[in-house]
Protein backbone atom coordinates (compact mmCIF):
# COMPACT_ATOMS: atom_id res chain seq x y z
CA UNK A 1 0.00 0.00 0.00
CA UNK A 2 1.12 3.53 -0.80
CA UNK A 3 0.77 6.61 1.42
CA UNK A 4 0.83 10.16 0.04
CA UNK A 5 2.18 13.24 1.83
CA UNK A 6 2.73 16.93 1.27
CA UNK A 7 5.72 18.14 3.26
CA UNK A 8 8.00 21.14 3.53
CA UNK A 9 9.38 19.82 6.84
CA UNK A 10 11.89 17.01 6.27
CA UNK A 11 12.57 16.29 9.95
CA UNK A 12 8.91 16.10 10.93
CA UNK A 13 8.11 13.94 7.91
CA UNK A 14 10.95 11.56 8.77
CA UNK A 15 9.70 11.20 12.34
CA UNK A 16 6.17 10.56 11.09
CA UNK A 17 7.41 8.01 8.54
CA UNK A 18 9.18 6.15 11.36
CA UNK A 19 5.89 6.01 13.29
CA UNK A 20 4.05 4.73 10.21
CA UNK A 21 6.64 2.05 9.50
CA UNK A 22 6.37 0.87 13.11
CA UNK A 23 2.60 0.94 13.62
CA UNK A 24 1.44 0.42 10.01
CA UNK A 25 4.03 -1.93 8.47
CA UNK A 26 1.65 -2.81 5.62
CA UNK A 27 2.33 0.69 4.26
CA UNK A 28 5.20 -0.19 1.96
CA UNK A 29 5.84 3.01 0.01
CA UNK A 30 5.41 6.76 0.36
CA UNK A 31 5.06 9.58 -2.14
CA UNK A 32 6.20 12.93 -0.76
CA UNK A 33 5.34 16.15 -2.57
CA UNK A 34 7.87 18.81 -1.58
CA UNK A 35 9.55 21.96 -2.92
CA UNK A 36 12.55 21.12 -5.08
CA UNK A 37 14.84 23.06 -2.74
CA UNK A 38 14.13 20.48 -0.02
CA UNK A 39 15.25 17.45 -2.03
CA UNK A 40 18.65 17.05 -0.41
CA UNK A 41 17.22 17.37 3.10
CA UNK A 42 15.11 14.23 2.91
CA UNK A 43 16.90 11.11 4.04
CA UNK A 44 17.54 8.69 1.20
CA UNK A 45 15.03 5.85 1.36
CA UNK A 46 14.17 3.49 -1.51
CA UNK A 47 10.60 3.29 -0.22
CA UNK A 48 10.06 7.06 -0.55
CA UNK A 49 9.41 8.73 -3.91
CA UNK A 50 9.89 12.51 -4.03
CA UNK A 51 7.75 14.62 -6.37
CA UNK A 52 8.39 18.33 -6.65
CA UNK A 53 5.82 21.10 -6.29
CA UNK A 54 6.98 23.14 -9.24
CA UNK A 55 7.20 20.23 -11.70
CA UNK A 56 3.76 18.90 -10.77
CA UNK A 57 1.90 22.20 -11.02
CA UNK A 58 3.91 24.16 -13.57
CA UNK A 59 3.89 27.04 -11.07
CA UNK A 60 6.92 28.78 -9.62
CA UNK A 61 7.73 28.35 -5.95
CA UNK A 62 6.90 32.03 -5.42
CA UNK A 63 3.47 31.61 -7.02
CA UNK A 64 2.75 28.58 -4.85
CA UNK A 65 3.82 30.46 -1.72
CA UNK A 66 1.35 33.21 -2.62
CA UNK A 67 -1.54 30.76 -2.36
CA UNK A 68 -3.24 30.32 0.99
CA UNK A 69 -2.65 27.06 2.85
CA UNK A 70 -5.81 25.30 1.63
CA UNK A 71 -5.54 26.30 -2.02
CA UNK A 72 -1.87 25.34 -2.11
CA UNK A 73 -2.54 21.89 -0.65
CA UNK A 74 -5.47 21.19 -2.96
CA UNK A 75 -3.54 22.45 -5.99
CA UNK A 76 -0.64 20.13 -5.19
CA UNK A 77 -2.80 17.10 -4.47
CA UNK A 78 -4.89 17.57 -7.59
CA UNK A 79 -1.77 17.89 -9.74
CA UNK A 80 -0.27 14.76 -8.19
CA UNK A 81 -3.45 12.74 -8.72
CA UNK A 82 -3.38 13.64 -12.40
CA UNK A 83 -0.08 11.76 -12.81
CA UNK A 84 0.62 8.04 -12.74
CA UNK A 85 2.78 8.37 -9.61
CA UNK A 86 -0.10 7.53 -7.28
CA UNK A 87 -1.69 4.09 -7.16
CA UNK A 88 -5.40 3.62 -7.86
CA UNK A 89 -5.89 2.87 -4.15
CA UNK A 90 -3.81 4.87 -1.67
CA UNK A 91 -3.75 6.42 1.80
CA UNK A 92 -3.84 10.22 1.89
CA UNK A 93 -2.14 11.84 4.87
CA UNK A 94 -0.20 14.86 6.10
CA UNK A 95 3.32 14.92 7.48
CA UNK A 96 2.05 15.44 11.04
CA UNK A 97 -0.56 12.64 11.22
CA UNK A 98 1.12 9.98 13.37
CA UNK A 99 -0.24 6.57 14.37
CA UNK A 100 0.09 5.93 18.11
CA UNK A 101 -1.01 2.30 18.21
CA UNK A 102 -0.93 -0.65 15.77
CA UNK A 103 -3.24 -0.02 12.80
CA UNK A 104 -4.23 -2.90 10.52
CA UNK A 105 -5.38 -2.57 6.88
CA UNK A 106 -8.89 -3.44 8.07
CA UNK A 107 -9.03 -0.08 9.83
CA UNK A 108 -9.53 1.47 6.37
CA UNK A 109 -10.93 -1.40 4.28
CA UNK A 110 -12.78 -4.51 5.43
CA UNK A 111 -14.85 -7.12 3.59
CA UNK A 112 -14.54 -5.23 0.32
CA UNK A 113 -15.82 -1.97 1.85
CA UNK A 114 -13.86 1.27 2.30
CA UNK A 115 -14.15 3.10 5.64
CA UNK A 116 -14.01 6.87 6.19
CA UNK A 117 -13.76 8.78 9.46
CA UNK A 118 -15.57 12.05 10.18
CA UNK A 119 -15.20 14.62 12.95
CA UNK A 120 -17.97 17.16 12.38
CA UNK A 121 -21.03 18.21 10.44
CA UNK A 122 -19.93 21.06 8.21
CA UNK A 123 -23.20 22.86 8.75
CA UNK A 124 -22.23 23.31 12.39
CA UNK A 125 -18.53 24.10 11.95
CA UNK A 126 -17.89 26.87 14.53
CA UNK A 127 -14.84 28.61 13.08
CA UNK A 128 -14.78 31.42 10.52
CA UNK A 129 -11.28 32.90 10.78
CA UNK A 130 -8.72 30.72 8.99
CA UNK A 131 -8.43 29.39 5.45
CA UNK A 132 -9.30 25.98 6.86
CA UNK A 133 -12.49 27.41 8.38
CA UNK A 134 -13.49 29.10 5.15
CA UNK A 135 -12.94 25.86 3.22
CA UNK A 136 -15.28 24.01 5.58
CA UNK A 137 -18.06 26.52 4.90
CA UNK A 138 -17.49 26.59 1.14
CA UNK A 139 -17.50 22.80 1.04
CA UNK A 140 -20.70 22.64 3.04
CA UNK A 141 -22.47 25.03 0.68
CA UNK A 142 -21.21 23.22 -2.42
CA UNK A 143 -22.20 19.78 -1.15
CA UNK A 144 -25.60 21.04 -0.03
CA UNK A 145 -26.22 22.75 -3.37
CA UNK A 146 -25.28 19.58 -5.25
CA UNK A 147 -27.46 17.38 -3.04
CA UNK A 148 -24.76 15.55 -1.09
CA UNK A 149 -24.41 15.00 2.67
CA UNK A 150 -22.21 17.44 4.58
CA UNK A 151 -20.15 15.52 7.11
CA UNK A 152 -16.66 16.86 7.84
CA UNK A 153 -13.90 14.36 7.12
CA UNK A 154 -10.95 16.73 7.65
CA UNK A 155 -10.26 14.74 10.79
CA UNK A 156 -6.47 15.20 10.80
CA UNK A 157 -5.78 11.51 10.35
CA UNK A 158 -4.91 9.36 7.31
CA UNK A 159 -7.78 8.24 5.07
CA UNK A 160 -8.02 5.59 2.34
CA UNK A 161 -8.90 6.99 -1.09
CA UNK A 162 -9.39 5.90 -4.70
CA UNK A 163 -8.20 7.94 -7.66
CA UNK A 164 -11.42 7.27 -9.57
CA UNK A 165 -13.57 8.60 -6.73
CA UNK A 166 -11.28 11.61 -6.25
CA UNK A 167 -11.74 12.55 -9.91
CA UNK A 168 -15.51 12.14 -9.62
CA UNK A 169 -15.67 14.34 -6.52
CA UNK A 170 -13.73 17.20 -8.07
CA UNK A 171 -15.70 16.84 -11.29
CA UNK A 172 -18.83 17.53 -9.25
CA UNK A 173 -17.26 20.43 -7.35
CA UNK A 174 -16.08 22.15 -10.50
CA UNK A 175 -19.60 22.26 -11.89
CA UNK A 176 -20.27 25.06 -9.41
CA UNK A 177 -16.86 26.79 -9.12
CA UNK A 178 -13.39 26.83 -10.63
CA UNK A 179 -11.86 27.76 -7.28
CA UNK A 180 -10.01 25.17 -5.19
CA UNK A 181 -10.87 26.56 -1.75
CA UNK A 182 -12.40 23.29 -0.59
CA UNK A 183 -11.92 20.57 1.99
CA UNK A 184 -10.81 17.73 -0.26
CA UNK A 185 -11.41 15.19 2.50
CA UNK A 186 -15.06 16.13 2.97
CA UNK A 187 -15.65 16.55 -0.75
CA UNK A 188 -14.29 13.08 -1.49
CA UNK A 189 -16.22 11.08 1.10
CA UNK A 190 -19.57 12.86 0.85
CA UNK A 191 -19.70 12.44 -2.92
CA UNK A 192 -18.52 8.82 -2.66
CA UNK A 193 -21.17 8.07 -0.03
CA UNK A 194 -23.89 8.82 -2.59
CA UNK A 195 -22.21 7.50 -5.71
CA UNK A 196 -20.80 4.31 -4.19
CA UNK A 197 -23.00 3.43 -1.19
CA UNK A 198 -22.35 -0.29 -1.62
CA UNK A 199 -18.57 0.20 -1.48
CA UNK A 200 -18.28 2.75 1.35
CA UNK A 201 -19.25 1.94 4.93
CA UNK A 202 -21.31 4.37 7.04
CA UNK A 203 -19.01 7.09 8.38
CA UNK A 204 -17.22 6.30 11.62
CA UNK A 205 -16.15 8.78 14.33
CA UNK A 206 -12.60 10.02 14.01
CA UNK A 207 -9.82 8.69 16.25
CA UNK A 208 -7.46 11.67 16.50
CA UNK A 209 -5.74 13.09 19.57
CA UNK A 210 -4.79 16.80 19.42
CA UNK A 211 -7.62 17.74 17.10
CA UNK A 212 -8.25 20.34 18.26
CA UNK A 213 -4.77 20.93 19.64
CA UNK A 214 -5.77 21.17 23.30
CA UNK A 215 -9.08 19.35 23.06
CA UNK A 216 -11.22 22.29 24.17
CA UNK A 217 -10.90 25.02 21.55
CA UNK A 218 -14.38 24.17 20.27
CA UNK A 219 -17.08 21.67 21.23
CA UNK A 220 -16.84 18.25 19.63
CA UNK A 221 -19.60 17.29 17.23
CA UNK A 222 -18.74 13.64 17.79
CA UNK A 223 -16.36 12.16 20.34
CA UNK A 224 -13.46 10.03 19.14
CA UNK A 225 -14.15 6.35 19.58
CA UNK A 226 -10.55 6.02 20.80
CA UNK A 227 -7.21 7.60 20.00
CA UNK A 228 -5.32 5.94 17.16
CA UNK A 229 -3.51 8.95 15.68
CA UNK A 230 -1.79 12.05 16.99
CA UNK A 231 -2.13 15.35 15.16
CA UNK A 232 1.47 16.32 15.89
CA UNK A 233 2.35 19.81 17.14
CA UNK A 234 6.09 20.35 17.78
CA UNK A 235 5.37 23.08 20.33
CA UNK A 236 3.57 20.62 22.61
CA UNK A 237 6.96 19.00 23.32
CA UNK A 238 8.69 22.19 24.40
CA UNK A 239 9.61 22.77 28.08
CA UNK A 240 6.51 23.57 30.16
CA UNK A 241 4.27 22.40 27.30
CA UNK A 242 1.68 19.65 27.56
CA UNK A 243 3.99 16.82 26.43
CA UNK A 244 7.19 18.20 27.99
CA UNK A 245 9.65 15.42 28.76
CA UNK A 246 8.11 12.97 26.30
CA UNK A 247 9.97 12.08 23.09
CA UNK A 248 8.65 13.25 19.74
CA UNK A 249 10.76 10.63 17.97
CA UNK A 250 9.73 6.99 17.99
CA UNK A 251 11.25 4.76 20.64
CA UNK A 252 9.91 1.31 19.64
CA UNK A 253 10.56 -0.23 23.05
CA UNK A 254 8.79 2.60 24.90
CA UNK A 255 6.24 3.74 22.30
CA UNK A 256 3.11 2.26 23.90
CA UNK A 257 3.86 3.79 27.31
CA UNK A 258 4.86 7.15 25.81
CA UNK A 259 1.69 7.35 23.74
CA UNK A 260 -0.55 6.30 26.60
CA UNK A 261 1.01 9.01 28.77
CA UNK A 262 0.23 11.55 26.05
CA UNK A 263 -3.39 10.39 25.93
CA UNK A 264 -3.69 10.76 29.71
CA UNK A 265 -2.19 14.27 29.73
CA UNK A 266 -4.21 15.45 26.78
CA UNK A 267 -7.58 14.15 27.97
CA UNK A 268 -6.93 15.44 31.50
CA UNK A 269 -6.12 18.91 30.18
CA UNK A 270 -9.19 18.92 27.91
CA UNK A 271 -11.50 17.99 30.80
CA UNK A 272 -10.07 20.77 32.93
CA UNK A 273 -10.24 23.32 30.13
CA UNK A 274 -13.94 22.71 29.70
CA UNK A 275 -14.30 23.78 33.35
CA UNK A 276 -11.97 26.75 32.68
CA UNK A 277 -9.48 25.05 35.00
CA UNK A 278 -6.02 25.48 33.51
CA UNK A 279 -2.86 24.09 35.16
CA UNK A 280 -0.36 26.86 35.87
CA UNK A 281 2.53 24.59 34.90
CA UNK A 282 1.39 24.01 31.30
CA UNK A 283 1.66 26.62 28.56
CA UNK A 284 -1.70 27.05 26.86
CA UNK A 285 -3.48 29.66 24.74
CA UNK A 286 -5.94 30.64 27.47
CA UNK A 287 -3.84 31.70 30.46
CA UNK A 288 -0.18 31.71 29.43
CA UNK A 289 -0.02 35.12 27.65
CA UNK A 290 -0.58 37.19 30.79
CA UNK A 291 -1.25 37.12 34.52
CA UNK A 292 -4.37 39.23 33.90
CA UNK A 293 -5.90 36.59 31.70
CA UNK A 294 -5.05 33.88 34.22
CA UNK A 295 -6.87 35.85 36.93
CA UNK A 296 -9.85 36.47 34.67
CA UNK A 297 -10.18 32.79 33.91
CA UNK A 298 -9.93 32.08 37.63
CA UNK A 299 -13.11 34.11 38.10
CA UNK A 300 -14.75 32.44 35.13
CA UNK A 301 -13.88 29.04 36.58
CA UNK A 302 -15.80 29.83 39.75
CA UNK A 303 -18.78 30.95 37.70
CA UNK A 304 -18.53 27.82 35.58
CA UNK A 305 -19.12 25.70 38.67
CA UNK A 306 -22.76 26.75 38.56
CA UNK A 307 -22.98 26.41 34.78
CA UNK A 308 -25.16 23.33 34.76
CA UNK A 309 -27.82 25.14 36.79
CA UNK A 310 -27.99 28.24 34.58
CA UNK A 311 -30.71 29.07 32.10
CA UNK A 312 -29.79 29.09 28.42
CA UNK A 313 -29.58 32.90 28.37
CA UNK A 314 -27.17 32.93 31.31
CA UNK A 315 -25.06 30.23 29.71
CA UNK A 316 -24.82 32.34 26.58
CA UNK A 317 -23.67 35.32 28.64
CA UNK A 318 -21.00 33.24 30.34
CA UNK A 319 -19.78 31.96 26.99
CA UNK A 320 -19.71 35.53 25.68
CA UNK A 321 -17.68 36.59 28.71
CA UNK A 322 -15.14 33.87 28.00
CA UNK A 323 -14.93 35.15 24.44
CA UNK A 324 -14.31 38.67 25.68
CA UNK A 325 -11.44 37.45 27.84
CA UNK A 326 -9.99 35.75 24.78
CA UNK A 327 -10.35 39.01 22.82
CA UNK A 328 -8.67 40.87 25.69
CA UNK A 329 -5.70 38.56 25.37
CA UNK A 330 -5.42 39.25 21.65
CA UNK A 331 -5.52 43.00 22.37
CA UNK A 332 -2.78 42.65 24.99
CA UNK A 333 -0.56 40.81 22.54
CA UNK A 334 -1.21 43.39 19.83
CA UNK A 335 -0.33 46.27 22.15
CA UNK A 336 2.82 44.54 23.31
CA UNK A 337 3.91 43.98 19.71
CA UNK A 338 3.19 47.64 18.89
CA UNK A 339 5.26 48.88 21.84
CA UNK A 340 8.07 46.55 20.85
CA UNK A 341 8.07 47.89 17.28
CA UNK A 342 8.08 51.49 18.54
CA UNK A 343 11.03 50.83 20.80
CA UNK A 344 12.90 49.17 17.98
CA UNK A 345 12.34 52.15 15.68
CA UNK A 346 13.36 54.79 18.26
CA UNK A 347 16.90 56.19 17.82
CA UNK A 348 19.40 55.32 20.50
CA UNK A 349 20.85 57.95 22.87
CA UNK A 350 24.11 57.90 20.90
CA UNK A 351 22.46 58.86 17.60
Amino acid sequence: MQIVYLSDRPQILQETWDHVRHFMPWIERAVVVTPARRAEQFRSDDRVHLAFDEELTGLTSARLRDLDHVRRNVTLRKALLETDIVDDLFVLSDDDYRPIRPISPEFFHADGIDIGYYSYDLGHWPGDETDFDHAQHVTREALSYLGYPTLGYGAHMPQLMRREWWTEAFGEFHTVTDDVLVCEWALYFNVAAVRHPDRLAPARPFETMCWPQFGAEWPWWVRPARYSFENFYPELYEPEALFAGLPRRLDPAQAAKDNFEKILRWTRFARGARRLDFPSTVDNPWTSPSAGRAAAFGLLRKARGAYRYLAAEDRALLTELAGRVEALGRTERSRAESVSRQRTSEPSADE
